[in-house]
């Protein structure tokens, strides 16, 4: 009986540590943190003035060209930046920038986070540009930017570019392809937190051309969405758009393309089939011929491509230009409006977008827009906000921006999205392994 009792408690002990020994596992709890990172905002070069839009004058900002990294309210819902660049905290709100040389030319960018890689297609480098590649670091120590050049003749050799702490690098346009018509840029973080912004002006002698800024995107894809092209046509005259690629593979492109509008939709003449050299900026005349407004332009490629379109404007008798980009297909966030009243194109087979517009007094109101192909919708001074839900599969957007000093474009693409990062936990292992 005596020796039953003993195994029995034998066994039980054995039980026990065999158990134990299977639990005998580190538990780990992980914890994270998700945030809007801040957005940079092209900086305000010589003879420009840059207004930025916002929504809450207590957005907290600041400035590079500085040694304080500390921030502070903005108090107002427009802020005018007088030099430098904004870094600004602005959360799921994409401010936009509306930028201008007074009387001569405008153009609008949204404000952006840190990037990693982005590409320009627009712009020139001959002998009229007086364009500048803008590299802003907004981070704590010096950045290393990878700036590669394509212009019609091929890709350039790739530039190296330090940028130092807090500060931002102005580069003019034929010091990076001197002397090249058409250019196409990409620049990749090497280190530092960076962003890049293209502005093309053009002149001869005394003589403004106009200008504006080219908005970047993201790396080519086989399928280009170009939303908002500006149409205007004097009497029964074709507007002379220009439609610039880039193939920037090894392998040639075959293309073909498709203009929506609300005229219809039909193929441009010349396009469809064509061949596109890869690593060569190429352009090809688009003359439309149709009544004023906006089209929206689709191509398909064998090969990742880049485009975008360069259209002639007149603005309150001012003659001007603007560069449509290409835009990814649209998604929910939120674009701060305040002073500029934008006209919103939309491209799509089937499009349905809910608009939540908040009005300067805190008001809200909701639209659904509706339509095939393209669709528009024009805010009043009023909004100073449009948040962006309930979007149909396939459709993407920009906006159009009009004032005494030219036209403006902006792609309806958040600036900064959601992220996550890990938050690391205190564990007395660390002090007694």
């Amino acid at each position: 009986m005596k020796s039953d009792r003993t195994f029995f408690i034998a066994l039980i002990t054995v039980s026990i540590l065999a158990v134990s020994n299977l639990l005998s596992f580190t538990v780990s709890t992980s914890r994270f943190n998700q945030s809007y990172p801040s957005v940079i905002c092209p900086p305000n070069t010589s003879g420009l003035t840059t207004a930025i839009s916002l929504t809450d004058p207590k957005t907290q900002i600041r400035k590079t060209g500085t040694s304080s990294l500390k921030t502070r309210e903005v108090g107002i819902r427009r802020y005018a930046i007088a030099s430098q660049s904004a870094v600004i905290d602005a959360g799921k709100v994409t401010p936009v920038v509306w930028q201008v040389r007074k009387g001569v030319w405008a153009g609008a960018a949204a404000c952006q986070a840190p990037i990693t890689s982005r590409w320009f297609v627009g712009a020139t480098a001959d002998i009229t540009s007086k364009g500048s590649l803008n590299l802003v670091n907004s981070g704590l120590g010096k950045a290393l930017v990878r700036v590669t050049v394509y212009s019609e003749n091929g890709a350039l050799t790739p530039r190296d570019i330090a940028v130092r702490a807090n500060s931002f690098a102005q580069i003019p346009l034929p010091n990076l392809a001197p002397g090249a018509k058409s250019i196409a840029i990409h620049i990749e973080a090497l280190s530092g937190r960076i962003n890049g912004f293209v502005v093309d002006e053009r002149g001869k002698g005394l003589r403004s051309l106009g200008g504006d800024i080219v908005n970047s995107t993201d790396d080519p894809v086989k399928k280009l969405q170009i939303p908002a092209i500006p149409q205007q046509r004097k009497k029964k005259t074709a507007t002379a758009h220009t439609l610039r690629l880039l193939v920037p593979g090894d392998i040639d492109a075959r293309i073909s393309a498709e203009i929506r509008s609300t005229d219809g939709t039909f193929a441009p003449v010349g396009i469809n089939g064509r061949v596109i050299a890869h690593n060569k900026v190429v352009e090809i005349p688009m003359k439309i011929l149709m009544a004023s407004g906006k089209f929206a332009l689709h191509i398909s490629s064998d090969q990742p491509i880049l485009g975008s379109v360069l259209s002639p404007t007149v603005s309150q008798g001012k003659s001007d230009f603007v560069w449509s980009t290409a835009v990814p297909d649209l998604q929910e966030f939120t674009m701060a409006t305040t002073g500029l009243a934008p006209t919103l194109v939309f491209t799509g087979k089937s499009i349905a977008v809910k608009l939540t517009i908040t009005s300067a007094n805190g008001k809200s109101k909701s639209i659904n827009v509706k339509g095939s192909d393209i669709a528009t919708y024009a805010l009043s001074d009023s909004a100073q906000s449009v948040s962006f839900s309930a979007i149909s599969p396939g459709t993407s957007g920009a906006a159009l921006i009009s004032s005494k000093s030219g036209y403006g474009y902006v792609p309806l693409t958040p600036g900064s999205v959601l992220t996550k990062s890990s938050i690391p936990d205190s564990n007395i292992r660390v002090l007694n392994p």
